[in-house]
């Protein structure tokens, strides 16, 4: 049988306890080697106890892990700074209809941003529809009614229970983007009665009739969405021609959280030029909307003539469209209250 440290210990203290009865030579020597003993012992204990709390906190690591929810067998890519700060905050990057979570890693652009800002990055994976292509839950009406019982919300739910209390990070400080059909997913999570995340960066993406939206958190929002948009027009699809469902276009979803969120100051400016793609540029107006009240608002950057692209920028001096999303982000840390207080 194996002894553990701790008695390791006693046995040995209970060795010195005999040493008065021997002669004083004879104790010197006893005594020396009982008290290496001892010292060894005490150094082993405390060694073995750091080791086993090390391996409890590592239960995440950068690239691929997996989460079972619900019985289903789910996966997701993390980007972690060299060294996660408690408190450190978390932006979700969802992936588009079609797409994977490799895929939004490597064009979003936030890798690279991870180490610079100390925030923790997470790609999860959606799931496969009957023509085996990869999705997010977001109500749509042409998938099946298989597809629409996967229940995404609360995979995300789950997710960011885990890697906020695994990973020390601020549950206060959760952010949401993505493309297309990740984007959709960006407001499906903001939409929720139970709080989810602070703010939210949806590209190319619009909010389904079906929902029912009854937000009872003051959520940022910022969209990014090209005019020509021809997957998910500009100006929405409310008689359901695409089979998809009733969407909303993007003036109607800026609206709903303007006035959900009581925002009174309206402001637009024109930013010039953005890179849509290496090949391709947009002309940007940008639209805010806030209020005297707190840090809220609402952002609408209008690319006119742009497609269904993440495009590479928006025009804006600070950078990629990645950086400008994490900025927007960062001024909105701490900053979100429930409705009506």
């Amino acid at each position: 049988m194996k002894i553990g440290g701790n008695a390791v210990v006693i046995q040995v203290m209970d060795k010195l306890s005999v040493l008065t009865s021997i002669s004083p030579q004879g104790c010197c020597w006893l005594f020396m080697r009982w008290f290496w003993l001892l010292f060894f012992a005490i150094i082993t204990t405390e060694n073995n106890a750091t080791a086993s709390d090390s391996s409890e906190d590592i239960q995440w690591h950068a690239g691929l892990n997996r989460l079972t929810v619900d019985g289903r067998d789910r996966t997701f890519i993390l980007d972690l700074p060299k060294i996660t700060k408690q408190g450190a905050p978390l932006v979700l990057v969802f992936h588009g209809y079609y797409d994977t979570a490799e895929s939004v890693r490597k064009y979003a652009g936030f890798t690279s941003l991870v180490n610079q800002y100390g925030f923790v990055a997470v790609y999860p994976q959606g799931t496969l529809d009957h023509e085996g292509s990869a999705f997010f839950n977001v109500g749509y009406e042409d998938n099946t009614l298989q597809e629409r019982e996967v229940d995404d919300v609360k995979f995300i739910r789950v997710l960011v229970a885990a890697l906020v209390k695994d990973l020390k990070l601020d549950a206060r400080s959760v952010f949401a983007t993505g493309m297309s059909n990740g984007a959709d997913m960006s407001y499906l999570l903001a939409c929720q009665s139970k709080p989810l995340v602070n703010s939210i960066a949806p590209v190319a993406g619009t909010m389904m009739i079906s929902w029912h939206c009854d937000p009872h958190q003051r959520v940022s929002v910022m969209e990014i969405h090209g005019t020509d948009d021809d997957t998910t027009p500009w100006i929405g699809d409310l008689e359901n021609h695409d089979g998809e469902g009733a969407y909303l276009g993007t003036q109607d979803v800026m609206d709903f959280w303007v006035r959900n969120l009581a925002l009174e100051k309206n402001e637009n400016k024109e930013l010039g030029i953005a890179r849509v793609k290496k090949n391709r540029t947009a002309t940007v107006r940008l639209h805010r909307w806030s209020t005297a009240v707190d840090a809220t608002e609402v952002s609408l950057y209008e690319l006119q003539g742009g497609k269904h692209d993440w495009p590479l920028d928006v025009g804006e001096a600070q950078g990629s469209t990645a950086e400008v999303i994490w900025r927007f982000f960062e001024s909105h840390r701490l900053t979100n209250k429930i409705i009506g207080q």
